[in-house]
């Protein structure tokens, strides 16, 4: 039988060793918002149908065990507003995982993505939204999680992305909403079709949007009010009629 297993908001701080008498059959275990939940034990790896794990909510949970690579069936990661800043190097090793999340840190305590290392062959969605990445929070070989389509870093403190973002050729979504330390916009994958900034971004970058990224089918703003968006689209035309009478006076 398939067994799904879900405790939100229970009390306790800690998996009942019980749950190994139904290792191979546990495909879904959710320990959401159990405020008390302080571990998870290496055991998990035990669980070798697992195919999705949440532990999202548990505010006192501060790590994964390094035997989380051993889940080689997890397709889906879900541990929001938790305390995993650091997850361990061995997470590269889940081949499976199409969806990864991590969200929410307390100030001064910034999230750090370990290496890819080639690993994490399946993953399309990484989520790490307002987790106080700063520069060197994620790997400089980013560009290697080759199946990536959708990556979320809205609300980040960091000022430079890693250069090989470029080379994330599944890439179709990439959100930089309301990263207002960011200095410049990398260069971008070739097959990107949504890019997500909010205003003030747009702002600080509208010659690049218009100029370079000519192949980018849309920009998606997040509009915070009437004032700003008139700033944006003024800017958007200015910007279009000097390029317009650039390429007129490179054809004379």
């Amino acid at each position: 039988p398939e067994i799904q297993i879900h405790m939100k908001h229970s009390g306790i701080r800690e998996l009942p060793s019980s749950i190994n008498q139904y290792q191979t059959h546990i495909l879904r275990l959710s320990l959401t918002y159990m405020e008390n939940f302080v571990v998870l034990p290496s055991s998990i790896s035990r669980l070798k149908s697992l195919v999705s794990l949440n532990v999202s909510g548990c505010p006192k949970l501060e790590s994964l065990p390094e035997e989380i690579g051993d889940l080689d069936n997890l397709e889906e990661l879900d541990a929001r507003w938790t305390l995993i800043s650091r997850p361990p190097s061995t997470i590269v090793r889940l081949n499976k995982l199409k969806i990864l999340k991590f969200r929410g840190f307390r100030d001064g305590v910034h999230f750090e993505f370990p290496p890819v290392a080639e690993g994490l062959r399946s993953l399309e969605t990484l989520s790490l939204k307002n987790s106080n990445l700063i520069d060197g929070g994620l790997p400089e070989d980013i560009g290697s999680l080759s199946s990536l389509k959708y990556l979320d870093l809205t609300g980040n403190n960091f000022e430079h992305l890693p250069r090989s973002i470029v080379q994330l050729g599944a890439l179709r979504s990439l959100d930089l909403s309301n990263c207002q330390g960011l200095t410049q916009l990398p260069e971008l994958p070739p097959e990107l079709n949504e890019l997500h900034v909010d205003c003030h971004m747009a702002l600080k970058f509208i010659h690049d949007l218009v100029t370079k990224r000519k192949k980018l089918p849309r920009v998606k703003l997040d509009v915070e009010d009437d004032t700003i968006y008139n700033l944006f689209a003024h800017a958007l035309f200015q910007n279009i009629s000097s390029l317009r009478h650039d390429i007129s006076a490179s054809d004379s």
